[in-house]
C-alpha cells in the first residue's frame, strides 16, 4: 500500500524529527515511519548531518532555576518551588498557536539551513589569461667542415649571443701538428679563430672584431700547423677540411 503521506509532508516530518519537534503520536508515526521505510530513515539522517554544524562548539548548559517561574508568570499564575510550569489544556488554541509557530519557526530555519548548505557553489571569477609571449626564434648559423673522403670532418655551429663557435671533429690524424681554424670572409684574406681539439667537441670564444665575419658564404677551415707558431698570422699549409657557413 502506497505511504499516504505527501512526499513534502514526509520531508518536513523527517526535519522535525531530526529536530526533535515532534511528541506524542506525531511522533509515534514519525517513528513508525522510520522503522518501515528505509527513504524516510536516510531522510531522516541527512536532516541530522545538516543540522549537527548548529550545535558544534556551543556546550551543554541547565537553564536558570527562576526560568519556569518565570514563564509561569507571563502565563498569569505562580509556580510552585518544585512545580514544572504548564500550559492548561483547556487552552487548544493557546496551544496550536506555539506549536504551529514552533513548527513554523523551525521550518524557515530548516529551509535556510538547506539553501546554504544545498546552494550550488560560485562560479569562479575567469581571469583574462596573460598574453602569450611570442618566441622569437633566432637563427641558426652552422657549417659543415669536409676534407678527402675518409678524412677530417667537423660540423660547427655559431651561437652569437655568447660569441662561441661550437666545433665537433672526427677523422683528424694530425701528429705533431695542431689543427688550427680559420675563417675566410669575401675579401679571402684568413682570420684565425684560435686551436680546436683533434677530436670531440671543442668551444671557441670568437673575437669581437671577428664576429661581424660569421656570416652566410664566409668560409670556415683547418689547417694544421706547428704546435709552436701561435698566435697564427696566416695559414702555412692546405686546408684539411673547408664548409662554407649557411644561416638557418
Amino acid at each position: 500500500m502506497a505511504d499516504p503521506i505527501e512526499m513534502s509532508d514526509r520531508d518536513a516530518m523527517a526535519a522535525e524529527l531530526a529536530l526533535g519537534l515532534l511528541d506524542g503520536d506525531e511522533r509515534a508515526a514519525a517513528l513508525r515511519l522510520q522503522l518501515s521505510d528505509s527513504d524516510f530513515a536516510d531522510a531522516v539522517e541527512v536532516w541530522r548531518e545538516r543540522f549537527a554544524p548548529l550545535s558544534a562548539g556551543f556546550a551543554s548548559s541547565s537553564p536558570p532555576a527562576a526560568l519556569w517561574a518565570a514563564i509561569e508568570a507571563r502565563l498569569g499564575r505562580d509556580a510552585g518551588p518544585n512545580e514544572v510550569a504548564t500550559i492548561p489544556l483547556t487552552d487548544t488554541r493557546k496551544v496550536g498557536r506555539w506549536r504551529a509557530a514552533a513548527i513554523g519557526s523551525s521550518a524557515v530555519a530548516a529551509v535556510l539551513l538547506a539553501a546554504i548548505i544545498l546552494r550550488p557553489a560560485p562560479e569562479p571569477v575567469m581571469l583574462p589569461s596573460p598574453p602569450t609571449p611570442v618566441v622569437v626564434e633566432r637563427p641558426v648559423v652552422i657549417a659543415q667542415l669536409a676534407g678527402e673522403p675518409g678524412g677530417a670532418l667537423l660540423a660547427a655551429r655559431y651561437n652569437a649571443e655568447p660569441g662561441e663557435l661550437v666545433i665537433r671533429a672526427s677523422g683528424m690524424s694530425p701528429g705533431d701538428l695542431a689543427p688550427v681554424l680559420w675563417v675566410i670572409p669575401d675579401d679571402g684574406v684568413p682570420r684565425s679563430l684560435g686551436l680546436v681539439a683533434a677530436d670531440g667537441t671543442s668551444r671557441v670564444a670568437v673575437p669581437a672584431v671577428v664576429r661581424p665575419l660569421i656570416a652566410d658564404g664566409a668560409t670556415l677551415a683547418v689547417t694544421l700547423e706547428p704546435a709552436d707558431g701561435a698566435p697564427y698570422q696566416a695559414p702555412t699549409s692546405t686546408p684539411i677540411a673547408a664548409g662554407t657557413i649557411s644561416t638557418i
